[in-house]
């Protein structure tokens, strides 16, 4: 069930009617938002809502053992179960036929030794990054100390199933959204103006600039890299990287504005990270839940920087290289993991050898610089996060030295709106927040008003094939 689609409309309405309905009933519409998640869930492949449920069974067992254990030894022991279910699940249905794949290629090609590999003829549950992620920051946090079980199982299938995040994220910790869960829920002034607006601001994002910008040019150029010139090419690669941002970022803009219209917060995911001037300015940007999720799970607890220097190289490139994977299983994904980390440790390193700290401050024009130049490398680096295949990624490469400088097939509609899109995200935050605001400002009739001018906009320019989110494939 997609965002963009009338479908989801309908089901929204109709499941915040019901929590509202619910709204003095604590456990009713706690109940109520797990089934109505489940069958969002399901809408996509019935079957797989049993991987999803025996995650949260395991885990809620798991974190009230974990608190319950009189000794260090059975607390270990009950995390080992969850760790080792959540990562085994993920591991066998994303990862198990490349690895076998991956084994059988470096065979042949180092040894000379020829290994059929067996594969698993299994679909990619949708969203199982995100939900392991989510549901394995429960039962860590419990053994850590930092988080009480909850002892309602109800309340833990709201908090790993629920439907907005569900399948593309934010990756939202158990501290975050348990308490909110649990406690009387009461819609604050103006939160579901703010809601709506969320949502139409993602659906716009990934109507009228994605699924525009996918269908267009970037499909197109990646489909067949040899029918462009050199100069359509980079086109093609600034439209991709504009693309997948408004299509990931339009997700969770509608997520959190769907959890708003239930009185509930989820957090940021997006934070403008076009304007980065560096590596580790770009991940503290981009995909925010899932950087911070591995540099408190995994980084910090390698001891992070704290440790000798070739220590603290190796647990940044490790962290970095997982964010990279965690993308796909592909030998592209394993590439741009690599290449990922390999700009991470070098920016650490240059920029202590400098001798910079967090209050170095540069002058305007050396900071425009250093954005430029790492939007390029995001920009070229997407390669291989949007190739098919290495072979696709070594032709799209190749025909940007070979193709010559006329942009003959990019239409002006596409100008029209990379243009456009690049220069919303470098305008000021407060200009976006002033209009949010305008708009939480205006009486129910106006907002009603604009949505529907915006639905009608986003009807005329909605493409005729149905595109799906980039991210639920991860």
């Amino acid at each position: 069930m997609l965002f963009n689609s009338l479908d989801y409309i309908i089901f929204l309405a109709l499941a915040v009617v019901g929590f509202w309905l619910l709204a003095n009933r604590q456990h009713g519409r706690i109940i109520f938002i797990f089934f109505a998640s489940c069958l969002f869930y399901m809408a996509w492949h019935p079957t797989y809502i049993v991987l999803i449920l025996a995650s949260t069974v395991i885990d809620y067992v798991a974190g009230r053992r974990i608190y319950r254990a009189q000794d260090h030894r059975s607390k270990k022991a009950w995390l080992l179960v969850s760790l080792c279910t959540n990562l085994g699940l993920l591991g066998i249905f994303k990862y198990f036929n490349f690895f076998a794949q991956a084994t059988s290629d470096v065979l042949h090609l180092f040894f000379g030794i020829e290994v059929k590999p067996f594969h698993l003829d299994v679909l990619l549950p949708v969203g199982i990054s995100f939900y392991t992620f989510q549901t394995l920051s429960y039962t860590i946090d419990i053994y850590r100390g930092k988080l009480k079980p909850t002892d309602n199982f109800f309340t833990f299938g709201f908090f790993v199933t629920y439907f907005p995040q569900l399948v593309a994220g934010p990756i939202v910790r158990a501290s975050q959204l348990l308490p909110q869960i649990s406690k009387k829920i009461i819609l604050k002034d103006k939160q579901v103006s703010d809601g709506l607006f969320l949502i139409i601001t993602g659906l716009v994002k990934k109507v009228a600039i994605a699924d525009f910008l996918s269908v267009n040019i970037v499909d197109r150029v990646f489909d067949n890299p040899d029918l462009y010139t050199s100069a359509e090419v980079v086109v093609g690669l600034y439209a991709f990287t504009m693309q997948i941002y408004c299509d990931f970022s339009g997700y969770t803009d509608v997520a959190r504005g769907s959890a708003k219209l239930m009185g509930l917060e989820l957090p940021e995911n997006f934070a403008r990270p076009y304007q980065s001037a560096n590596p580790a300015e770009f991940w503290r940007r981009w995909h925010i839940t899932l950087s911070s999720w591995l540099r408190d799970y995994l980084y910090f607890p390698l001891g992070g920087s704290r440790v000798g220097p070739i220590r603290a190289y190796w647990n940044l490139w490790l962290t970095m290289f997982l964010i990279g994977i965690w993308h796909g299983a592909s030998w592209t994904f394993v590439f741009y993991a690599l290449l990922q980390a390999g700009a991470m440790v070098a920016h650490r390193f240059f920029y202590r050898r400098a001798g910079r700290t967090r209050d170095t401050v540069d002058t305007w024009y050396v900071h425009v610089f250093k954005v430029f130049w790492a939007l390029q490398f995001v920009v070229f680096s997407r390669i291989l996060f949007r190739a098919t295949s290495l072979q696709n990624a070594a032709d799209v490469t190749g025909r940007l030295f070979t193709g010559g400088f006329s942009m003959a097939q990019v239409s002006t509609s596409v100008w029209l709106v990379l243009i456009g899109s690049f220069i919303a995200h470098y305008l000021p935050k407060e200009w976006f927040n002033m209009i949010r605001v305008w708009f939480m400002d205006l009486p129910a009739p106006a907002q009603g008003l604009a949505l529907a001018s915006a639905g009608f906009f986003l009807s005329l320019v909605a493409t005729s094939e149905v595109v799906p989110y980039i991210y639920f494939q991860f």
